[in-house]
């Protein structure tokens, strides 16, 4: 079903490998906070990524697996659609609920949601495509699956520009 995709497959499943990894960098980052805002921030904002890139994983993985039929891959993916959307509908009314202090940018809802939400619902489209044996729904795969990585780069550098400042240190050079 895949054939001719391998070296896709292998790139997209490695590229979600490295994310993964990278999310274990942004939570060593968040030393400094408080409990209570890591475990926020990790169900509204890493918890999401982190489970769209492994989904990246484990449809690249199916991809490349000898002898999975079109319709186990259909049903994988729908399952991960299923998933998926009801994860993204969680983060939109989370992130919405933030208030005060913790008040989010006004692209998170549509970064860490929406989007996600309406990727996990083109899944579902193409779960369906494969299921009824549609010929685009091979490339519609590989769309959705680059569409969910270049949502997850954007979201893991959003995390890392997030955490990465520290409040500033009494500058030597600072003469006031």
């Amino acid at each position: 079903m895949f054939e001719g995709w391998g070296e896709f497959y292998l790139m997209a499943g490695s590229a979600a490998a490295v994310l993964i990894g990278l999310i274990f960098v942004v939570v060593t980052l968040m030393q400094d906070r408080s409990r209570s805002s890591v475990l926020t921030g990790s169900k509204l904002y890493m918890g999401p990524v982190v489970l769209q890139v492994s989904f990246v994983l484990v449809l690249s993985a199916a991809a490349l697996a000898a002898g999975v039929t079109p319709g186990a891959m259909a049903l994988l993916a729908g399952m991960v659609a299923l998933w998926g959307f009801v994860r993204a509908a969680q983060s939109v009314l989370g992130i919405r609920a933030l208030r005060g202090e913790d008040a989010p940018h006004w692209t998170d809802v549509w970064f860490y949601g929406f989007i996600p939400g309406a990727l996990y619902a083109l899944l579902a489209v193409v779960a369906l495509g494969l299921w009824s044996g549609s010929d685009w729904a091979v490339q519609g795969i590989a769309a959705t699956i680059t569409a969910m990585l270049l949502n997850c780069i954007r979201n893991e550098w959003d995390l890392v520009t997030w955490l990465a400042p520290r409040p500033d240190s009494a500058d030597p050079f600072d003469r006031e």
